[in-house]
């Protein structure tokens, strides 16, 4: 008997609005609304999307020397030059140095007390939980609170309701006050465009999605335009571009590791990560682009000119912006200025090899 789909506190709000629903990570989240897909993809790139995604992980975890040093064995930053109120992308590292879950870690005073808060992974929920679980002595995880994402180039005009989002720029966060409530407020998101993730108490979570929906710069949107949006923006998917066996830097991610942490003993799997970064490294993620108009699909085999295998699709999609079928996925890297094909009902196709990310990004840095 399988078990009983998860809801996420504002599921009602989402039926009431016509949400389409399937199973994720053990949750029934809306996948899109009435008018679909490929009209929230766009709504996303011309003005502003609103998500729902409160199925993933939110702790906060006290501040303090045996919660720091537990952490720091995991995740690949130096803990001394993380500073208060900016966001790292980063990762919890199996003892190979592979990735057990990619997450947000930020460092923010909540209800007046110092707290390390990080969002990860509803499909890694279980796997994270019980790292913090066994190893941290002192956190909160934020079960009660709801998590929603504005994502698009008006989400500032749409969030200036709360003060501080005007003082953030990009990977910046802060905490805020809401009815009374307080809520946390990141520059941050998962489509490549500007954008804002809240973290809102439940009791309150139905008011201040209704406030935003007043503005009609902003439209409802579900999962598969945030998964579509996030492949033209180059962005990696646990369990499709991220899992136990690689690395961040076989997935192209070193830019997120603070190197010093690579002669420290102490983190998880730093001599592999060391000797990668100097060169042992066997694949690269690449872009992928059909030639043809042929959709790629996750879990395509990758074959070069003599029909051997030497890579996968990890991810693959429809981009309404560039009109094309296009992909990540991982390739041997000998074989990188090398032709590559892949095989569909029995016709052999030729694939481009492309940059990520397959559009650019509009994130609003400084500060």
């Amino acid at each position: 008997m399988s078990e009983e789909l998860k809801k996420v506190f504002l599921h009602n709000f989402h039926k009431n609005n016509h949400a389409k629903f399937i199973p994720f990570a053990g949750f029934s989240m809306p996948i899109n609304y009435q008018k679909g897909i490929l009209n929230e993809h766009l709504q996303v790139r011309e003005s502003a999307g609103l998500f729902d995604v409160s199925h993933m992980g939110q702790i906060l975890i006290s501040i303090d020397e045996k919660n720091t040093i537990s952490l720091s064995k995991f995740i690949p930053l130096d803990f001394d030059k993380i500073n208060f109120n900016r966001c790292y992308y980063s990762f919890l590292l199996n003892n190979d140095g592979g990735i057990i879950d990619d997450l947000i870690i930020s460092k923010i005073k909540y209800q007046q007390k110092d707290f390390f808060y990080i969002v990860y992974n509803a499909s890694r929920k279980k796997n994270d939980e019980e790292i913090f679980i066994n190893h941290l002595n002192d956190y909160i995880l934020l079960t009660n609170n709801s998590l929603l994402a504005i994502q698009g180039p008006n989400s500032e005009k749409i969030i200036n309701f709360i003060d501080e989002s005007k003082n953030l720029f990009f990977m910046q966060t802060n905490t805020s006050n809401f009815l009374n409530k307080e809520i946390i407020i990141s520059r941050t998101g998962y489509t490549g465009e500007d954008g804002f993730e809240i973290s809102v108490p439940n009791d309150v979570s139905n008011q201040f999605i209704e406030i935003l929906l007043e503005n009609s710069l902003i439209k409802l949107c579900g999962l598969g335009a945030r998964d579509s949006l996030r492949i033209e923006a180059g962005l990696s998917l646990y369990g499709n571009e991220l899992n136990e066996k690689i690395t961040p830097i076989e997935a192209s991610l070193t830019w997120s590791l603070h190197k010093s942490r690579l002669n420290d003993e102490s983190l998880n799997g730093n001599k592999i990560l060391f000797n990668q970064l100097n060169g042992e490294i066997k694949n690269l993620k690449v872009g992928l682009k059909s030639i043809s108009r042929t959709m790629l699909r996750s879990n395509t085999k990758i074959y070069n000119i003599d029909k051997n295998q030497i890579g996968y699709i990890s991810s693959g999609t429809f981009s309404p912006i560039l009109g094309s079928s296009i992909g990540i996925g991982y390739i041997n890297k000998s074989e990188i200025n090398n032709k590559i094909y892949i095989l569909i009902r029995n016709n052999w196709e030729e694939l481009s090899i492309v940059s990520l990310p397959f559009i650019q990004n509009r994130y609003k840095r400084g500060g």
